[in-house]
């Protein structure tokens, strides 16, 4: 299953070949999801990276010192084997075995005949990608049945490596990983593959437009390429399954990184019922396309699903049962009783209809294969790659995009692009109770080492008058020589050039004198410090070294800092209040503010000052009275046919506005909700179609509501006052100014038709109109802070005396404003 998420793309081939240190966001533009992989992988690639440059021991798992993190207790059989809990580094990733086990009940449980010492126990590990399907705790049951991020996880497994010649004399970790055998069995998979589009046919008339060539679906992408199967190499070792040459090579196609997967619950015959169900008909399994019956072992120990057929085509599907070929009855039967930890994994047709295409190779060239076709105007063809080596899971992925390009370098072979595996030995077993480790501890520190045990940064109030403050803290170093401390050390306390005098155990430390202390038996020494209340301005430090027999520092120093809380020392940085602009310490803003005391709280805003409906001659209906937006209010058909004018106000004034909208920009939206059916063939349809069954109560009137938005332009005005007008369009004037004809689809004109079906129409209710208004659009100047100020309108619903549904105008608070959404009712 390996790295098989839904991505966009997985590969990101830059003109430059260093590795990015980081994903840098860009203001308004967008961030991918494959944004958000590269800076994992980016962050993942410098600590591995750096860790495996600190650690060293390439192809061995390196283990703090004394650990006992996957350290093999022998035993007769390897099956039966202990592995140690704990962590290690291999390559730098961080391999961790949580409990201890055996090799048949580690998380990938390897049992059935085993070699006998003696045999190399080896460390498998592998990226591998864990989704919500797998581990329900990577989804949250408050987002329902919507997907969730998955992980990817560094998964392992331990299993017995012996070439089938044996070991040969001087058996050790050392020859184990210099043996044949061990190089071909660590070896990356060296096959290539190389992806070809079409190329346009050259046209014989110039005139003749012929096409474009290249991918041609209509739809951006994720290719994934996968081995399914081969012809196993006989040269190579099997312990961790079989390798592949190129010829007769199987693959496996998916458009997108095969990234469907889901939980088999229970086998019935070839029906296998599945969790969670389809969320997406458009990618889910289909009659025609293949499903694979995977295991969460497969990635780790890919033996099984080599030696048995799990590929089979889809017959048909629901939601939650898909139907296979019945050539899968067999390993459905299988399953059947014990189907945990068993999925179904969907992957596409070939353009004939096949589940794995075989690759041959080429008689003109025999370093590759033939074409491949993988339809849609794409083919790959694979390489020897040199050494002819692949094995079962290598992928390769690329995306294709609606323009017809693929992200994929013209010409270029490339190995596959997973998984990532590494071996590391862990153990050679010479008998049945004696094993050599093949580990490797993590140095020790032997040089001692001043460290840093507390202390340092501390600050307390400035007290009245002068003198010498103690620190409620102790200075606290120790000196440790790896992991054991050192007794006796000696430590010597200075002043760094250019600093304040100061206290330690009550002498004192200045340019001219120094306190020199020793370690307890814990390697610790500890301090009283006192600062000199005479300097509350000055940065307070002192410095302390570990001495050695030449009376010379040994390392660098540590230094301890600290100082005296004071309100002109702690710096202020302005924020949006106007007054506090020029402060720079917080002294400076609590003396501006209580210059200021008792001025205004309020934040600046913009505010709704009316909202009127306009009819066609003009009459106008106000929804702002008293403060209150009326909403809910009942007006006429056509109250709003002229047109609707919002002005805006700032500290009571009305403002003209900045806003500067297209006239189709929906700044301003205005929404009906209409009865449905609302048509005389959907009112017939609905009628007629309810009727059939007998008993069955018949649908004669409207059901329910489809929303309209009406058409208009929107513009800033200055007259009568400043602020923003919606107009209707001249047919969406026309289709208020009908009501009373159309009824709002009420009014049957087809009479013989729809009466005929039984339909019988209704009450006419009122219609549910929705205004809003986005008031991040809506901005003026303020000339007091000359800054731009934005509109707060409020939907909070308060209970007043009209429609009791009133909305608050003058709520200025940015965690409770919002933009403006109100309705009201169109009466006839």
């Amino acid at each position: 299953m390996t790295m098989r998420n839904d991505a966009t793309r997985l590969t990101i081939r830059a003109e430059d070949g260093r590795h990015p240190r980081s994903v840098v966001g860009r203001q308004g533009q967008v961030l991918l999801d494959a944004d958000l992989d590269q800076q994992s992988r980016h962050l993942l690639h410098r600590v591995e990276t750096a860790t495996d440059d600190m650690l060293g021991a390439d192809g061995r798992l390196v283990v703090p010192a004394g650990s006992n993190a996957f350290s093999v207790t022998p035993a007769p059989t390897p099956e039966a084997c202990g592995l140690g809990t704990g962590h290690g580094y291999l390559g730098g990733w961080l391999v961790e075995n949580a409990t201890d086990c055996l090799l048949r009940n580690q998380p990938h449980p390897r049992t059935g005949t085993t070699p006998t010492a003696p045999v190399l126990l080896t460390l498998k590990a592998l990226v591998r990608y864990v989704d919500p399907v797998e581990e329900s705790a990577f989804a949250d049951r408050a987002l329902g049945d919507a997907q969730a991020a998955g992980r990817a996880l560094v998964d392992w497994q331990v299993f017995p490596f012996a070439p089938v010649g044996g070991w040969g004399t001087g058996f050790s970790c050392a020859t184990a990983t210099t043996h044949p055998d061990w190089t071909k069995l660590a070896k990356p998979s060296s096959g290539t593959l190389a992806v070809v589009p079409d190329t346009a046919p050259p046209a014989a008339d110039p005139c003749t437009i012929v096409p474009q060539g290249g991918y041609s679906r209509p739809e951006n992408l994720l290719y994934r390429i996968e081995v399914h199967g081969g012809i196993p190499r006989q040269d190579h070792p099997a312990a961790d399954g079989p390798r592949f040459g190129m010829d007769g090579l199987t693959l496996k196609l998916s458009r997108r990184n095969a990234s469907v997967m889901a939980r088999v619950v229970k086998v019935d015959g070839t029906h296998i019922t599945v969790e969670p169900p389809a969320l997406d008909p458009l990618n889910w399994f289909s009659a025609g396309a293949y499903a694979e019956f995977v295991s969460k072992h497969d990635d780790v120990d890919p033996r099984d699903a080599a030696t048995r057929e799990r590929l089979f085509q889809v017959a048909r599907t629901t939601d939650v049962v898909v139907t296979l070929e019945t050539a899968a009855a067999g390993i459905a039967g299988s399953i059947k009783d014990n189907p945990t930890d068993w999925f179904l994994r969907l992957w596409d047709a070939f353009p004939e209809g096949k589940g794995v295409a075989t690759a041959r190779r080429s008689a003109d060239d025999p370093q590759h294969s033939e074409l491949i076709d993988l339809g849609d105007g794409l083919w790959i063809r694979l390489g020897r790659g040199g050494d002819d080596v692949f094995r079962r899971g290598d992928y390769w992925t690329f995306s294709a995009r609606a323009d017809g390009s693929i992200d994929w370098p013209a010409g270029q072979e490339e190995p596959p692009h997973g998984p990532q595996i590494r071996y590391a030995p862990l153990a050679a077993l010479t008998g049945p109770s004696t094993a050599q480790d093949c580990r490797v501890p993590a140095a020790a520190l032997t040089d001692r080492t001043l460290l840093y045990r507390g202390g340092d940064g501390q600050e307390i109030p400035a007290p009245v008058g002068g003198g010498f403050v103690t620190l409620p803290g102790r200075l606290r170093v120790g000196v440790m020589r790896g992991r054991t401390p050192v007794a006796g050390a000696t430590v010597t306390w200075t002043m760094p050039a250019g600093g304040v005098p100061s206290r330690i155990g009550g002498s004192a430390v200045s340019g001219a004198s120094a306190v020199t202390t020793v370690t307890d038996a814990a390697g610790l020494c500890e301090v009283a410090w006192a600062l000199d209340a005479g300097r509350t301005d000055a940065k307070h430090q002192v410095q302390v070294a570990l001495g050695s027999a030449s009376s010379t520092a040994e390392g660098p120093p540590l230094v301890f800092t600290a100082g005296f809380r004071t309100a002109a020392a702690t710096g202020y940085q302005p924020g949006e209040c106007a007054l506090l602009q020029q402060a720079t310490t917080v002294q400076e803003a609590l003396d501006v503010l209580c210059a200021h005391e008792g001025g205004p709280a309020e934040p600046v805003a913009l505010r709704l000052a009316s909202i009127e409906l306009l009819d066609p001659q003009g009459k106008a209906v106000d929804l702002v009275r008293d403060d209150l937006i009326l909403n809910g209010l009942h007006v006429a058909h056509n109250a709003f046919a002229g047109g609707i004018t919002l002005s805006a106000a700032l500290r009571n004034d009305n403002v003209a506005l900045e806003s500067t909208p297209e006239p189709f920009d929906p700044i301003v939206e205005v929404e009906l909700d209409l009865p449905y059916p609302g048509t005389d063939p959907d009112k017939a349809y609905w009628a007629l179609a309810s009727s059939e069954r007998a008993g069955a109560a018949q649908i004669f009137m409207p059901f329910g509501f489809h929303r309209v938005r009406l058409d208009g332009a929107v513009a800033v005005t200055g007259k009568p006052e400043p602020g923003l007008v919606w107009r209707p369009s001249e047919m969406a004037s026309a289709f208020l100014a009908t009501a009373p004809l159309h009824r709002w689809g009420h009014r049957v004109v087809r009479e013989e038709e729809v009466k005929a079906s039984g339909w019988h129409g209704g009450e006419l209710m009122p219609i549910l109109c929705r205004l809003r208004v986005r008031s991040a659009h809506v901005r003026a100047h303020d000339p007091e802070t000359k800054r731009q100020v934005y509109l707060n309108a409020e939907h909070l619903g308060v209970s007043a005396g009209v429609t009791n549904r009133e909305l608050l105008v003058r709520e200025l608070d940015p965690q409770r404003a919002a933009d403006l959404d109100l309705f009201f009712y169109l009466e006839l």
